[in-house]
């Protein structure tokens, strides 16, 4: 019999949806590490064959950005959406997606308060458009859900169209355009602040 909560920070269980291929959600472990960092590392660069020799390099870096926030950090949590192995001649299940759910901090005239935001939502390439995305994001308000929030937060560059589509089709909405130096200059990095009601 399952357990009501999942072993890692006592959260709801982790749901297996079935498709063209089976995809577990889950809590990430820490060695789960080396394949989230290609994950974010060739989705959030582009490389070339001149480019390719600082891949290795980038990919440590953010391996160890994520250890440091598994091991430190509190109200961090990382997601992965995992392809379960149907077939006996793949030597293993596979990482195909991960996203991070953190608690921030703003400060106004009532004081100190938290909110859940979602940060570096990315799937390997071959699994795009399949759903793993919407179920990484399905994860994050179950989290915050159980963590007693009834909004999420997330930014999306402006022109970004895929990432908007993705979330507005999510039940995002944009609550505000943020502009500040560096996008009076490069139209392209101004950031959109998304929001949506659980």
């Amino acid at each position: 019999m399952q357990s009501l909560f999942d072993s890692h920070h006592g959260l709801p269980p982790s749901s297996s949806i079935t498709e063209s291929f089976t995809t577990l959600v889950r809590l990430a472990h820490l060695d789960d590490i080396s394949e989230i960092g290609d994950i974010l590392t060739h989705s959030f660069n582009h490389f070339n064959d001149w480019s390719l020799w600082i891949y290795p390099f980038l990919k440590m870096g953010v391996c160890e950005d994520l250890r440091s926030r598994l091991q430190k950090e509190e109200n961090y949590y990382c997601i992965v959406a995992e392809k379960k192995t149907q077939n006996s001649t793949q030597p293993k299940d596979k990482i195909i997606g991960s996203v991070e759910l953190s608690l921030r901090t703003v400060y106004g005239w009532q004081g100190r308060k938290k909110y859940p935001y979602i940060s570096n939502l990315a799937v390997s390439k071959n699994y795009r458009r399949q759903g793993v995305a919407s179920k990484l994001l399905c994860k994050c308000e179950q989290i915050a859900k159980y963590l007693g929030f009834n909004q999420l937060y997330l930014h999306v560059l402006a022109d970004n169209n895929i990432g908007q589509q993705l979330y507005l089709n999510n039940g995002y909405t944009i609550h505000q355009v943020e502009t500040d130096l560096y996008s009076l200059f490069i139209p392209s990095k101004r950031r959109l602040l998304l929001v949506k009601s659980i």
